[in-house]
């Protein structure tokens, strides 16, 4: 029979002890902004090329081709599985054929977009998830006109002079709506581009111009500003979309938004909520 040292046995045990300690981690709860997001009413050209510019390869990932690559899996549903090619499709063959962005808007580039906000879709549970998703959605298919927009009509510089010295404008660029949720101001262009270390500010054309990154600002502005909101039922998310809209600014938009909710709620499977105007 094998003799086995004290101090051996006691060193051993320690060594595992140590192994076995979890590293700790810690992060940063980012703050919020808000926004008035351009309304769209009427046709306008727009360009429609893929140009990546001055953008980072490490934050923009290359679309795939495979518009079924996993996401991350969390709380909720995958993303994927509810904006399946079917509701994607539907929302878009509703342009026109002469559309810009009937070629600039594609499933696999939103899919692609998600990767960099994983927690977008994935809530405490399955209907709140597919809540946030139509919600998404149904603002999106309102402010691009079911995707036949990548820019907004109404062209105008959307120079916050207030904020212009922390977020100056950029001699001759303007800031109008540009991509799903149209993002709309120089600070809002600033706070994107600072984050991500990209030059928005500078370029805020590269919005319209990469399919990804158009997504990408879209899904950062919903996190950082509709998000938390989102709890408040529909109508807050108008509010923070828009809120030039609520409260008879344009009832007719408010009333086109919630319609749009409601349909894609129905698609899913789920009840809409409270609160769904504002």
């Amino acid at each position: 029979m094998a003799k086995f040292s004290l101090v051996g046995i006691t060193l051993s045990l320690l060594l595992v002890l140590a192994i076995a300690l979890p590293l700790g981690v810690s992060g940063a709860t980012p703050t919020t902004t808000t926004n008035v997001v351009g309304d769209i009413e009427e046709d306008g050209s727009v360009p429609s090329s893929v140009d990546f510019g001055d953008v980072e390869a490490s934050y923009i990932e290359m679309p795939s081709d495979d518009d079924d690559d996993d996401e991350p899996s969390e709380l909720g549903v995958p993303v994927k599985s509810v904006v399946t090619k079917a509701f994607f499709n539907s929302i878009l063959s509703k342009a026109s054929p002469s559309c810009a962005g009937k070629k600039f808007y594609r499933r696999k580039d939103f899919l692609n977009a998600t990767r960099s906000y994983p927690k977008f879709g994935h809530l405490l549970n399955a209907t709140a998830a597919k809540r946030e998703i139509a919600a998404f959605f149904a603002h999106v298919t309102r402010e691009t006109g079911h995707l036949c927009y990548i820019e907004e009509i109404y062209k105008g510089k959307y120079c916050d002079l207030g904020r212009a010295k922390e977020w100056p404008c950029a001699a001759g660029k303007k800031y109008y709506g540009r991509g799903p949720l149209q993002l709309t101001w120089n600070y809002n262009y600033g706070l994107f581009g600072s984050e991500k270390k990209l030059k928005t500010l500078k370029n805020p054309e590269m919005v319209a111009k990469n399919r990804v990154l158009s997504w990408q600002v879209s899904l950062w502005f919903w996190m950082k500003n509709v998000r938390p909101v989102l709890k408040k039922g529909f109508g807050a998310t108008i509010k923070a979309i828009n809120g030039g809209e609520c409260n008879g600014g344009n009832p007719r938009a408010v009333a086109a938004r919630v319609q749009y909710y409601k349909d894609y709620c129905k698609r899913f499977g789920i009840k809409p909520g409270r609160n769904l105007s504002c």
